[in-house]
């Protein structure tokens, strides 16, 4: 919240609040009853499906960013480190987030895209237009995929984000 009342105006603020207001009622529903137990497992499944994942976007050729539900990046391919100009060590491991790397507008509309499709049949990825912001906060305007995966308790886990394409320029 520190990030967004900083960078942001009123409006957009609102509209990220009420996409957020969407979907909390059903993160509290279904964290209600976890254990402590149960959220160690789910942390190791997550971390198991890192690695996973990690083989897979080494194989491909597509720029892949992989982050928790709260935004926070835990996964990055070389492919997106060269379209962006970001390093994996300032991306990973230092509690970078994926809102940081959108320019403002490109933010508001993940958070109500996420707050669309968090409970939605997770076999489908959701399309949509981004404005990267480099190191330098030079754009580089995306054409851009993610996909929601849930955990064993049913709650959005996992975001994986792919860059098909650069977008044309305007």
């Amino acid at each position: 919240m520190k990030h967004i009342s900083r960078r942001f105006e009123k409006n957009d603020i609102l509209r990220i609040v009420r996409a957020l207001a969407i979907i909390r009622p059903s993160f509290i529903a279904l964290q209600m009853p976890m254990s402590e137990e149960d959220e160690v497992f789910v942390e190791k499944c997550f971390q198991r499906s890192l690695i996973e994942l990690d083989k897979l976007v080494s194989f491909s050729g597509t720029p892949t960013v992989a982050w928790r539900r709260t935004g926070e990046i835990c996964l990055v391919g070389p492919e997106f480190c060269m379209l962006t100009g970001w390093e994996k060590e300032e991306l990973v491991g230092r509690r970078k987030y994926i809102y940081e790397l959108f320019e403002n507008q490109s933010v508001v509309e993940y958070w109500e895209n996420f707050a669309n499709h968090a409970f939605e049949n997770t076999t489908q990825s959701v399309y949509s237009h981004c404005v990267l912001l480099k190191p330098s906060g030079a754009p580089v305007p995306c054409t851009f995929c993610f996909s929601i995966r849930r955990d064993i308790m049913d709650l959005p886990s996992l975001v994986i984000g792919a860059s098909p394409s650069r977008a044309p320029p305007s």
